[in-house]
């Protein structure tokens, strides 16, 4: 007989395979990593599994979005006490993107082109997410600029991304140094476009 789970047990379980999951492609990439093995390190049965996400690849979508809640929740943390300036920003934009918590950096060409496949397009590109989480980050800034685009601000978003994940073609020694870029040009058009 399947178990039962009340909401508070099933979004433990769930963030029990999630971190297990992200661990495992941490160490092993997405296509050596099974289900079973995830549901093992969760410590539940792999039937379980699908009762929470319908194919691995679906897993992966979910643990982007955990981990984006993730940092949105770190941001809140920031700004507890107040809006943030441009320092505060800039330093959560370095987290955002300069962490590990990033599953693209662990996944091969050949996972996100699998990825790329059988995701829909909303998964890669959702304008109404993308506009109301920028609405939200910017009503917990000081001083947006009224000419900063939120599309713009997302591309410029999303193209560290793409950098972080075509990172292994640049020049390793500056790479660090070539992201601050990024983010600098990041905050200078939020506050001063």
């Amino acid at each position: 007989m399947p178990q039962i789970f009340d909401k508070i047990g099933r979004d433990k379980i769930k963030e029990q395979l999630l971190e297990a999951g992200f661990e495992l492609i941490k160490l092993y990439g997405l296509k050596k990593t099974s289900v079973a093995d995830i549901s093992k390190k969760a410590g539940i049965a792999t039937g379980t599994f699908y009762n929470f996400f319908p194919s691995k690849e679906e897993f992966v979508y979910q643990l982007i979005v955990y981990k984006r809640n993730a940092t949105k929740e770190a941001f809140s943390q920031m700004t507890a006490s107040g809006k943030a300036d441009k320092d505060l920003f800039r330093e959560y934009l370095r987290q955002a993107f300069l962490s590990d918590n990033n599953i693209f950096d662990y996944l091969s060409e050949e996972e996100i082109n699998m990825l790329n496949s059988r995701w829909p397009e909303t998964h890669w590109k959702n304008t109404e997410n993308d506009e109301r989480s920028t609405k939200w980050l910017f009503d917990n800034l000081k001083h947006v600029s009224p000419n900063c685009d939120w599309k713009v601000f997302v591309n410029l978003c999303k193209s560290i991304s793409l950098i972080r994940y075509g990172k292994d073609r640049l020049h390793e020694d500056v790479y660090e140094e070539t992201m601050n870029l990024h983010i600098n040009t990041i905050v200078q058009y939020v506050f001063d476009s």
